[in-house]
Order: structure tokens, then sequence, then C-alpha cells
């Protein structure tokens, strides 16, 4: 479910990844910039994780923080700061910090959860540097993330789709035409959610 509503807080990312990163998100948020009197996300995006309840920012609106002090975090801190950062309002920084990502080759399942996230919006170049990434996953996380997760790779597919009719349907008009990388990810998530 998606809500509209802003938050000033920047404690909302404790809410945003599973309680066993609580430690870490801690040291990352006291990194986050600060933003007086204005909103720092907008919207959240409620998922059940393996049966954990998350709420994740649908937007993010912060300044990025410096590399000198990314460089200082862990290498699980700098995977959940990159995460938070794929929330932001920005597709340009969105971008970046998938390829950060990407560059880390940071597998673990919350990981997963905000790349897949990422598919169920309109940016088709974004779309297209996740595509290749997913497939570094094992088949059996990718199968074990579909059986926990199956309504919201469902509610991913609706908003791929969506996106498709608002934004991609000119240039791609077939439905489930596989030249269109959204279509591409749907049908991934499908063949796991079946196999689940």
């Amino acid at each position: 479910m998606f809500n509209l509503c802003l938050h000033h807080k920047k404690s909302i990312w404790i809410q945003a990844f599973p309680k066993a990163c609580s430690k870490d998100v801690q040291a990352v948020i006291r990194l986050l910039p600060h933003r007086f009197l204005r909103p720092i996300t907008w919207g959240t995006i409620d998922i059940t994780f393996y049966g954990e309840p998350l709420i994740l920012p649908s937007r993010l609106y912060l300044d990025e923080v410096t590399e000198k002090e990314i460089q200082r975090l862990s290498e699980t801190q700098r995977w959940l700061l990159y995460c938070m950062y794929t929330r932001h309002h920005d597709g340009f920084i969105r971008e970046k910090y998938v390829q950060r990502l990407k560059q880390e080759q940071a597998k673990t399942d919350w990981v997963l959860l905000y790349l897949i996230e990422l598919t169920g919006e309109y940016v088709r170049e974004i779309l297209e540097r996740i595509e290749p990434m997913l497939q570094t996953w094992s088949e059996e996380q990718l199968r074990t993330f579909a059986a926990a997760n199956d309504r919201y790779l469902q509610r991913i597919e609706r908003r791929i789709i969506s996106y498709w009719d608002l934004h991609q349907r000119t240039v791609y008009p077939v439905l489930w035409n596989s030249d269109y990388v959204g279509f591409r990810l749907a049908q991934f998530y499908r063949t796991y959610r079946t196999h689940s």
C-alpha cells in the first residue's frame, strides 16, 4: 500500500530495513545531512519482507553524503546508504547508487528488495541497469524471495504495466513485448513466483 505523507525525521529509516540491520541503519542515519523545516521523505510503501513489515519511503529529499564519510562506513552500512539513495527524488542519483550496488556486488536480500522496488518505476534506463544485476542472484535466493514476497512481486508487476501504459506504450505498443525491459523483468519475476 502506498501512503501520501511527508516525514521530517530521519528515524523513518529504521522501519525501512529488517530489524537485524537496526544498529547499522542508526550509524548511517547519523551521517545523513540535515534538512531543517523541509520534508526528508515523501510517501511510504508498505511491504512485508519475509514476514516482517517494512515501510519504505517513496521519495527521499536530501543532499548526498560526502565520499569521505562513505569511506568510513562498513560494507553493510555502505549498502544501506546506497539503498536509501535509490529512493531519491532525482533519477540520476537513483541510478548512481544502483551502479554502486552493482560495483560492490551487494547481494543481501534487502538489497534485492530495493532493486526490485525500482523496477516498478518509470525510468527505463534504471530498469536496464537493474536487469543484469538481478541475474547475478542465485536461483535459490530468487525462489526463496519470491515465495516469501509473492504479493509484493504481483504489485511490482502491476506497476510495470501501469507505467508502460503511461510512458512507453507509444514506443512499445504491444503488451508483453520482450523488447521492453519492464516486461522482461516482470516475466523474470513471474518465473520465480511460479516455481517457488
